[in-house]
């Protein structure tokens, strides 16, 4: 039985005819690999289990914008995995992007923006915030980050950001687990 809310899909033919089950959960990864710390959340991918990944639709984002939410389907959480400057290298941060969109939206008119490095890219959370006035239903789910210490040129992460990896691993499979998968996981 799906959770209150979650849609039911049913599986095309067969033996499961009239079976139910969960969509994957879309999971963007951001960063570009060539920048050493980040790139951290695109090899994060690498240390989870098969039954996790197996159960995510891992998208390969590296700058997400907002076109890139428009097709996650109502009631389909998403999770949004990033590096983030300006918080202890190696640290792990959660939060609910309904609260990443609302920041998005406060400082989508003020002057007080973030900087960007193109003209072409929003900011994380104002790329939601506009994903949200495009789409006919709030996008749902999570982002996590990591603290990230040098993004230089290079495929090397720092120690501290290379030793945190396996958390941000198993925080984003609690976080999969969190959001409706528990009974696939354990497959």
């Amino acid at each position: 039985m799906s959770a209150p809310g979650r849609p039911r899909l049913e599986y095309g033919s067969g033996q499961h005819e009239g079976a139910w089950m969960t969509p994957r959960i879309p999971v963007f990864l951001c960063g570009d690999a060539h920048r050493g710390d980040d790139g951290a959340a695109l090899r994060v991918v690498r240390l989870l289990a098969p039954t996790v990944r197996r159960h995510a639709d891992i998208v390969v984002a590296g700058q997400l914008d907002a076109s890139m939410l428009l097709g996650v389907p109502e009631h389909t959480p998403c999770v949004i995995v990033d590096g983030v400057a300006g918080i202890e290298p190696g640290a792990i941060i959660a939060k609910p992007l309904s609260e990443l969109a609302a920041l998005g939206r406060r400082r989508g008119g003020s002057a007080r923006r973030p900087k960007s490095r193109s003209s072409h890219e929003l900011p994380l959370e104002q790329a939601l915030a506009l994903a949200e006035e495009l789409r006919p239903h709030p996008v749902e789910g999570w982002f996590l980050g990591i603290g990230i210490a040098d993004c230089g040129l290079g495929e090397t992460l720092s120690p501290v950001v290379a030793a945190a990896l396996p958390a941000l691993a198993a925080r984003l499979a609690g976080i999969l687990d969190e959001l409706g998968h528990s009974e696939a996981l354990s497959c």
